[in-house]
């Protein structure tokens, strides 16, 4: 969105003055409204993010940065003295506005949340006053407890706050932290718990009741301050002893999106009915928020700026949600088959890890409760659960983000010993995932998975392989024969821009590829839809290629016979991978040709290095040489 409006620091130098470190409540709490004004400007830029998280932790961060931390950070970003981790990376744009009114980062920096050399998605530790990344929750503690004990070790007392949000609490990894920062003495680590009482669109009571805190807490040891988490003078007592003599935590009750009547979510709301967890301010709703912020700041310099703002930015009432995909997404279409098939087969049981409606689960959830198991912000226990299901002879189908499944790797592991049937639905995963980064993105997943004995694993690469796949494995007749192994099944989020056709001989086989297109001496091979897409695009755009056009869904355990003959007429295999290529697809291929001895050259290409946030679907493909154009070079280059 081109118009944004940030109170930069000539306008917060009117407010507050030059010096930083306020002590002023009243001056403090006009700052927690500029910061939400400024945490908005990230999220209107990016067209995405997190304001309910954002905005209910704003008086918190803005006491702790203006007033309670004594820090210096020097001009390449390092840290000394007292730090704070937003373990809830929800709020990430909330932390940016803080070190923007610090000056620790340029206000312009707002406008590139979500972009590859910006702001990332989740706080991260390139960024400077960042010291430590999040995004995957329930592993900030720990990390405190390590920077603390060294911080000891070294001779000094570093204080280190964390923001963790209430639904974080069932990540079991806290309660293992709180142990050992109790065990250890360590007074100087802060938890401080954002207890809005919701999490994505539920009450946290609808997904994981939680034990009343000041027990739990106490049975771990620590004193408990129980605070208006919006009300800054209650901030500030709750903060009062500088060098506390024993482990405390800070329990702040506060409203999710507090700070506009538009975006705030007092009291409790129905299941699923919490709207403003991501969802992204239209225009007209984004100047009135900013009407109320400006309001509450109760400043004229600031109230001129914005009513310049308003003036140039008109009263149109453009949206700026993210559009919608021509196609549909593996994501959507394996939810929609699982429900199908779910009627016939009464053995499925749909297991998720709050992430329901991101999933496309809410159909299944509402027509067979019996047969949904919230598990709640818990992945290790849903995978556990899932096994126990197994055991029983039922069929679980474990779904949540597939990077949130390396957390529950173990488990698996563990689970696949049993030699029991549990399919895994790694959803989310692969290079069209762009906006929330690193931690939540997934090209691992395929040579995670397939280094389980016995795992099978798939990559559709279009509707008729998904469901061919699953009816496989799900419809009634499937569930006669006896199955002693799980399936890992790798999803989309997103849709491809072209649709991939298939021939009319097209038949499914679970464990064969699909030539698409015959060529001559050179072969694509690809698997997952969005490579397959680009791989058809880009042979079809290079009116003298001769190439072939080869996708797998299958990973792994592939007919070897059918899949020589695919290959022998080529001689070279151009592999790409959607991930990285160690351990995938390129490694069950080259296996297959080494052992056949034909004369096939093997060239590899897939993602090298960590992925970054980005606010487009092309980018991450762009920037890893796999889309449409980097596959053509690749033609034409050989290479």
């Amino acid at each position: 969105m081109k118009n944004l409006f940030i109170v930069n620091g000539k306008l917060l130098d009117q407010v507050i003055g030059k010096k930083r470190n306020i002590n002023n409540l009243i001056v403090l709490k006009k700052i927690s409204y500029i910061n939400r004004i400024n945490a908005l400007a990230c999220i209107m830029s990016a067209k995405h993010g997190w304001i309910g998280a954002t905005f209910s932790c704003a008086e918190i961060l803005t006491y702790l940065y203006f007033n309670e931390m004594n820090f210096i950070i020097n001009n390449i970003g390092e840290i000394s003295g007292d730090v704070l981790i937003l373990s809830k990376g929800h709020a990430a744009p909330m932390q940016y506005a803080c070190l923007a009114g610090l000056g620790v980062i340029d206000f312009e920096d707002l406008k590139t949340y979500k972009t590859r050399t910006g702001l990332q998605a989740h706080t991260d530790k390139k960024t400077p006053g960042i010291i430590s990344n999040t995004g995957s929750l329930g592993q900030s503690l720990s990390k405190a407890c390590g920077i603390a004990l060294v911080s000891r070790q070294a001779g000094k007392k570093q204080r280190v706050y964390v923001v963790l949000g209430d639904g974080e609490l069932q990540e079991g990894q806290n309660y293992e932290a709180l142990m050992s920062i109790r065990q250890l003495g360590l007074t100087e680590v802060i938890p401080i718990i954002d207890r809005n009482r919701l999490q994505t669109d539920s009450n946290t009571e609808d997904i994981k009741k939680l034990p009343e805190l000041q027990s739990l807490f106490r049975s771990f040891g620590f004193e408990m301050a129980d605070i208006d988490g919006h009300d800054i003078s209650n901030i500030s007592r709750a903060f009062s002893r500088k060098v506390p003599s024993a482990n405390r935590v800070i329990v702040a009750n506060t409203i999710k999106g507090y700070g506009s009547e538009i975006t705030s979510m007092r009291g409790s709301v129905s299941r699923r009915n919490g709207v403003w967890h991501s969802r992204v301010p239209s225009k007209e709703e984004y100047i009135l928020i900013l009407r109320e912020l400006v309001k509450k700041i109760d400043d004229d310099s600031i109230k001129k700026a914005f009513d310049e703002f308003v003036a140039e930015s008109g009263k149109g009432r453009e949206s700026i949600l993210i559009s919608t995909d021509e196609q549909e997404s593996t994501r959507d279409l394996f939810s929609k088959k699982l429900f199908s098939l779910a009627r016939n087969n009464k053995k499925i049981i749909i297991l998720d890890a709050d992430l329901e409606k991101s999933m496309k689960l809410t159909d299944f959830a509402l027509k067979y409760p019996d047969r949904f198991v919230e598990c709640g912000i818990s992945e290790q226990d849903m995978v556990s659960i899932a096994g126990g299901i197994a055991l029983k002879g039922y069929v679980p189908v474990v779904n949540t983000y597939a990077s949130f499944l390396r957390r529950a790797y173990e488990q698996i592991y563990i689970n696949a010993t049993e030699e029991t049937f549990i399919i895994y639905a790694g959803h989310y995963s692969g290079l069209c995932y762009t906006t929330d980064g690193k931690s939540h993105q997934m090209t691992g997943d395929i040579s995670m998975m397939r280094a389980i004995p016995g795992m099978r694993v798939y990559d559709p690469f279009c509707k008729e392989e998904l469901e061919g796949i699953l009816d496989y494995y799900l419809n009634e007749t499937a569930s006669i024969r006896k199955k002693s192994f799980p399936v890992y099944i790798k999803l989309r989020r997103k849709g491809t821009d072209y649709p991939v056709y298939l021939g009319k001989n097209y038949k499914f086989s679970i464990s064969r590829g699909t030539e698409i297109i015959r060529g001559k001496d050179v072969c694509l091979v690809s698997s997952g839809p969005h490579i397959t897409s680009f791989c058809l695009q880009a042979v079809s755009k290079q009116a003298k290629s001769q190439a072939g056009v080869i996708a797998f869904s299958s990973q792994n355990f592939l007919d070897e016979k059918h899949t020589l003959l695919q290959f022998a007429k080529y001689k070279k295999l151009i592999i790409l991978e959607e991930g990285i290529v160690a351990g995938g697809l390129s490694d069950e291929i080259s296996k297959i040709v080494c052992r056949s001895g034909l004369p096939i050259k093997i060239v590899r290409k897939g993602v090298k290095g960590f992925t970054f946030s980005s606010r487009e679907k092309s980018d991450l493909f762009k920037y890893f040489g796999l889309d449409t154009n980097g596959i053509g070079k690749i033609l034409k280059n050989g290479i």
